[in-house]
């Protein structure tokens, strides 16, 4: 272990066959291959204490804001699709635990909870300031369920997202409530708002807007956020 964290930090590269030429002196390079994969296949990582370890790491204290996103990376041609809880601090993401999605493309409601309560078995969710999201974490149970566990959230909505002010009134692009809005004020909705999911389930939630971009700007005007 002290061997392959050495040529870890002098390589910075994850290379095994990189790995191997530093590993042990003396030592043939297929040997070296062969022993770290052996070592690889046969160890099982305690995700929780690892979490733990960078969370002692980590040079913030609670409260801390949780940061839900996703990323893919590549092993050789293989796409590896990766859902990340990480904690915020000064405008980075400390990642604490993550889980590897069975395919490509977006994540569903049901990775959201399980991610977070992977999080959970490193983090006391009293811990937790506000869980943060982009626009690919708002689907309606998802929210609701952060409701039911009493945390706090902030996640981003698309301005052509529909809300209603009751669950039988007429619905309304979020971005036709920013409109008005001049650079760079923000606004909070009155009262509570109800977003609608595909299955027709629905939960309250307020609704906060800031323009961000002139109308001309071709970019994305709105920030509008569900919480």
């Amino acid at each position: 272990m002290a061997r392959f964290t050495s040529a870890l930090l002098k390589l910075r590269a994850s290379n095994l066959w990189e790995i191997a030429t530093v590993l042990k002196a003396g030592v043939k390079e297929e040997s070296n291959y062969r022993r770290i994969r052996r070592f690889l296949s046969d160890y099982e990582v305690g995700f929780a204490e690892l979490g733990r370890l960078l969370m002692r790491l980590l040079p913030q204290k609670p409260p801390y804001k949780a940061v839900l996103d996703r990323t893919e990376w590549h092993f050789g041609e293989t796409p590896v699709n990766i859902l990340v809880v990480g904690i915020a601090h000064k405008g980075i993401a400390f990642p604490i635990s993550w889980t590897v999605l069975p395919s490509g493309g977006s994540s569903s409601a049901e990775d959201h909870r399980r991610a977070l309560q992977r999080f959970f078995e490193v983090v006391d969710p009293e811990d937790i300031e506000v869980v943060l999201g982009d626009r690919e974490f708002i689907s309606a149970g998802w929210l609701r369920w952060l409701q039911t566990k009493e945390i706090p959230f902030a996640v981003r909505l698309r301005s052509d997202r529909k809300i209603r002010l009751s669950p039988e009134g007429s619905s309304l692009p979020t971005r036709m409530f920013a409109r008005p809005l001049p650079l760079p004020t923000e606004k909070v909705l009155d009262g509570t708002r109800h977003l609608f999911g595909t299955d027709g389930e629905h939960v309250e939630v307020q609704v906060v807007m800031r323009r961000i971009a002139a109308p001309s700007s071709g970019e994305d005007q709105f920030l509008i956020l569900a919480t």
